[in-house]
């Protein structure tokens, strides 16, 4: 998969990656962002998770 990270702070683009591999990148570099948006909506940290890895996939049409 292609994932192009949405936190607007961070440039992290990466094409023919598993899922996984963008987790760790969201675990390392965003771990308090993830907090955050949990906190704020009230979801557990998982969702958030979840929930920026599907807005960070990226769909190249061919």
């Amino acid at each position: 998969m292609n994932f192009n990270c949405v936190f607007p702070t961070c440039n992290y683009k990466a094409n023919n990656i598993e899922e996984k591999e963008f987790l760790t990148h969201l675990k390392d570099k965003h771990h308090s962002d993830m907090i955050n948006i949990s906190k704020k909506e009230n979801i557990p940290i998982e969702m958030a998770e979840m929930m920026t890895v599907s807005n960070s996939k990226v769909f190249i049409n061919s």
